[in-house]
C-alpha cells in the first residue's frame, strides 16, 4: 500500500492509537502491580466473606442463623490475628458480630454500599498488633439472602503472604494477555474493516475514473458517492474532463473535416493525372496519390472509429470473416507472386462483434502479412479455438523492440512496409480494443511473425 494513500494513513494512526491505548493499559496494569498489596488483602477479605455468608442458614422460624465452622471460630477467636466481622441487615440492625468492640474498632458503623467496598482500618499500635502487621483492613460486602438483603463486613490485620502476592500477579498477567491481545487484534482488524468501510466510496469513484476513455469520453464520476473531503476533487475532475471531451471532438471533427476536403482534390489529381500522356516519374506519382488516398481514408476510419459503439447483439462468424478476407485478397496476393491458405475454416467460432468493423482489422493484418512474407511463400490464416485467428508471414518477421511501438498511430517497425503511413496496425488495435479483445505478435517457427487477432468468447445461456 503507498505510503501516501489515506487507507495506509488511517491504518497507521489506528495502529497509533492501539499502540496508545497498549500503554496506557500497561501504566494502569502497572500501577495495579505496584498496589498488588492492596489487591492482596482484598482478595483474602473477599474469601472470608464467602466462608460466612456459607455459614449462614434460615431457621424454622424464618430468621437467620450462622454456624461458624471451627476454622473460622478459630480465626475470629478474641485477639487471633485481629480478624472480626459483623453482619447487618438491610436498616443497620446488627445480627451476628465478632466481639463488643467490633464497631470501636472499625471506627464507627461502616458504610451500606450497592455491591462491596473495601477500606483501610486505623492502624494498630505494635502493642495492639502483637508482632502482627499493624494495618488492618475492612471490606463490607451486599448479599441477598432468602429473608433480605444483608451487609458482611470483615477486617484483619494487612496479609504478608509472597505466594499469595505473587499467585495474584500471575492471575492479573494472565488476564491482561487473555484478554488484552485478542481485544488488540479485534480493534486493528475492525480499524481496518471501518477504514475500507469508510473509503468506500474512493473506491467506487476509482472504478469509474479507470472506465473513462475515447468510446464513453463523456462519462463523469458520480459526485453523490464522493465523501465530502473529496467532492471538490471530483467536481474539478469532471470539469476537466469536460475541456478534454471539447478539445476532443474539436480534434475528431477537424481529422474528419479535413480528410473529406482532402478526398475532392485527390480525385481531381487522379483524373488530371491519368489524362495526361505518359511521361517519366507518372507512376511514381500514381504511387504517391495512392499513398495519400490510402492515408485520408484511414484517417477518417480511425475518427470514425472514436465514436463507433459495439452492439452487444451483434456477433460475428470467425469462419466466414476469414474466408471473406482471402476471397478479397487472394488476388493481391497473386499478382505479387505469394499466396494466401486457410486453415481450420469448417470450425465454428462465435464471438460477439461487428462483422464490418473486423473484416476492416483482418484485412489491414492480411495486407501487412502479404506485403512483407517473401515471394514465392504463403501467407496462413488460421481459426484457433477458443477465439483467435492467426496471421502467420514468411517476413523478416518483428523484433521485440517494435511490437508495442508498431501498434500505436503513425509508428513505423525496423521492417516498414516502403510507402506505409503508420496508421493500419494502429486501426488494428482499436478495432480489437472496442471488441475488448486484444492484438498480439510472436515469432513463427522457421522465420516470420504471427500476428493474433483474440476475441472475447461468446456467452452461452449456461454463462448468464
Amino acid at each position: 500500500m503507498n505510503a501516501s494513500s489515506i487507507k495506509f494513513q488511517l491504518n497507521i494512526q489506528f495502529a497509533l492509537l492501539a499502540l496508545l491505548a497498549i500503554f496506557v493499559a500497561t501504566a494502569i496494569f502497572t500501577w495495579q502491580l505496584r498496589h498488588l498489596d492492596n489487591v492482596v488483602q482484598e482478595v483474602s477479605l473477599g474469601h472470608q466473606v464467602d466462608d460466612l455468608v456459607a455459614s449462614i442458614s434460615v431457621a424454622d422460624d424464618g430468621s437467620l442463623r450462622l454456624d461458624l465452622t471451627p476454622e473460622l471460630v478459630r480465626l475470629y477467636e478474641q485477639g487471633h490475628s485481629g480478624s472480626l466481622f459483623l453482619i447487618r441487615n438491610a436498616v443497620g440492625n446488627i445480627l451476628f458480630y465478632d466481639g463488643d468492640d467490633v464497631l470501636e474498632i472499625l471506627g464507627g458503623a461502616p458504610k451500606f454500599p450497592a455491591t462491596f467496598d473495601f477500606f483501610p482500618v486505623a492502624d494498630l499500635s505494635d502493642e495492639e498488633a502483637r508482632g502482627l502487621d499493624p494495618r488492618r483492613f475492612g471490606l463490607t460486602r451486599r448479599v441477598e439472602t432468602q429473608v433480605g438483603t444483608i451487609f458482611v463486613t470483615v477486617a484483619q490485620h494487612g496479609v504478608v503472604d509472597d505466594f499469595l502476592n505473587s499467585a495474584v500477579a500471575r492471575e492479573l498477567t494472565d488476564d491482561a494477555l487473555l484478554v488484552g491481545v485478542p481485544l488488540i487484534s479485534i480493534f486493528l482488524l475492525a480499524a481496518a474493516g471501518f477504514v475500507r468501510f469508510s473509503t468506500r466510496g474512493l473506491t467506487s469513484l476509482s472504478d469509474e475514473a479507470q472506465a473513462i476513455g475515447p468510446q464513453n469520453i463523456r462519462a463523469r464520476l458520480p459526485v453523490h458517492v464522493a465523501p465530502t473531503e473529496v467532492v471538490p476533487l471530483a467536481l474539478a475532475f469532471n470539469d476537466a474532463m469536460d475541456r478534454v471531451a471539447e478539445g476532443f471532438d474539436h480534434q475528431r471533427r477537424f481529422t474528419i473535416d479535413a480528410a473529406h476536403q482532402l478526398k475532392t482534390p485527390l480525385a481531381v489529381l487522379r483524373a488530371r493525372l491519368e489524362s495526361l500522356s505518359a511521361f517519366d516519374g507518372r507512376e511514381t506519382l500514381s504511387n504517391d496519390l495512392d499513398h495519400m488516398d490510402r492515408l485520408v481514408r484511414q484517417l477518417l476510419t480511425s475518427a470514425r472509429l472514436s465514436v463507433i459503439k459495439i452492439d452487444p447483439n451483434e456477433t460475428i462468424d470467425l469462419a466466414s470473416l476469414t474466408t471473406e478476407a482471402v476471397v478479397a485478397l487472394a488476388p493481391v496476393a497473386l499478382e505479387r507472386g505469394k499466396m494466401l491458405e486457410l486453415e481450420h475454416a469448417d470450425t465454428r467460432i462465435i464471438v460477439p462483434g461487428e462483422a464490418h468493423l473486423a473484416i476492416e482489422a483482418l484485412l489491414n493484418v492480411v495486407e501487412n502479412a502479404i506485403a512483407h512474407t517473401e515471394a514465392g511463400s504463403t501467407v496462413t490464416i488460421d481459426i484457433r479455438e477458443p477465439a483467435t485467428i492467426d496471421v502467420m508471414d514468411r517476413g523478416p518477421g518483428v523484433p521485440l523492440s517494435d511490437r508495442k511501438h508498431i501498434l500505436m498511430p503513425f509508428a513505423q517497425g525496423r521492417y516498414a512496409t516502403p510507402g506505409g503511413s503508420g496508421m493500419g496496425l494502429a486501426i488494428v488495435t482499436h478495432i480489437m480494443t472496442l471488441h475488448g479483445g486484444t492484438v498480439s505478435i510472436t515469432d513463427r517457427d522457421g522465420g516470420g511473425a504471427i500476428f493474433s487477432l483474440t476475441f472475447p468468447t461468446q456467452k452461452t445461456p449456461e454463462d448468464g
